[in-house]
């Protein structure tokens, strides 16, 4: 087995990844003078509010916005989804005013169907500089497991069962550093602890996946966690956004998928998860006494070595 990483040698592992991830890194303390938390999440609650009506004129968009939607920077792309995209129907927030970042877990809505969403913004001088959108294809009934944001993650933790910023960071890096070492011995995370995905419990499940969050040998398929970063840390809350690109090279075994087109000649082909690619991860922990409790991710699935766009 390999030997597990102590926090202060993955914090210092971590703090070099994220002082070299440029832009989506951290931001000097005097962020926090410009826009606060009460800031920061009414510029997001704002930008939600302009996404039914298709039109962001009345929004803080810096002349130097950089944006991306799943992993491209593409103006058209955007343009897509402020047309289509009628609401934002769930919404679970956090806000760093260290970095100057606040992010969002949500669904998002087009004419009745649902998906999931993803939204980062990065706030500085209160211009809006840095946009990061997620959003996955929406269907009726579509994740129906994000009904309601859990009120958990906006739990300020007492003093006791806090940890400090660098802390925070490091024990997230734990169960990434797991997955890519296939390896749970250094995860950081409670007995219990629940980890949802795109709305579905994917640990302690006793109707699917019955293992807890350190397993990770189930995970052997996959070759590179990378990109790592970590946008938002809220140390009352005991909340770490982490954000990385799974990649696979050799995935499972997937059977082939058969269908009809509409001049009736029969096709098949190997879905994009039985083929190499890249997974999206966008994750909100919730941490206290030291351990990871429960695990809030929206994914979505890329082809092969298509990256963060980060």
């Amino acid at each position: 087995m390999k030997k597990a990483l102590t926090i202060g040698n993955r914090f210092t592992t971590v703090m070099a990844l994220v002082l070299g991830l440029g832009a989506a890194s951290a931001m000097p303390a005097c962020a926090a003078q410009t826009c606060d938390r009460a800031c920061l999440t009414g510029v997001m609650d704002d930008y939600l509010a302009a996404i039914p009506k298709h039109d962001r004129t009345g929004l803080p968009l810096a002349p130097t916005l950089r944006e991306t939607v799943n992993g491209r920077e593409s103006p058209a792309q955007s343009d897509y989804f402020w047309n289509m995209v009628d609401g934002i129907a769930y919404r679970q927030m956090a806000a760093d005013p260290v970095t100057g970042q606040v992010a969002l877990l949500g669904v998002a809505t087009e004419a009745g169907a649902r998906g999931a969403y993803w939204l980062r913004m990065q706030v500085k001088d209160r211009k809006i500089v840095e946009v990061e959108q997620i959003i996955g294809e929406r269907s009726v009934n579509g994740v129906p497991g994000l009904g309601a944001p859990n009120p958990y993650f906006d739990q300020i933790l007492p003093e006791k069962s806090r940890s400090n910023r660098e802390q925070l960071i490091a024990i997230a890096d734990s169960y990434f550093e797991g997955l890519q070492r296939h390896d749970g011995a250094g995860v950081l995370s409670a007995p219990g602890c629940r980890r949802y995905e795109n709305g579905n419990l994917t640990s302690l499940n006793p109707l699917g996946n019955t293992w807890p969050c350190n397993l990770m040998s189930d995970y052997t398929y996959m070759d590179k966690i990378k990109e790592r970063r970590f946008p938002v840390v809220d140390v009352e809350r005991g909340i770490v956004v982490g954000a990385m690109v799974i990649e696979v090279s050799q995935p499972k075994a997937t059977p082939t998928v058969s269908a009809t087109t509409a001049t009736g000649i029969q096709t098949t082909a190997v879905p994009l998860f039985g083929r190499p690619h890249d997974t999206l991860i966008q994750e909100i922990f919730k941490i206290s006494d030291g351990k990871i409790q429960e695990i809030n991710v929206i994914r979505q699935d890329m082809p092969y070595r298509w990256g963060s766009g980060w």
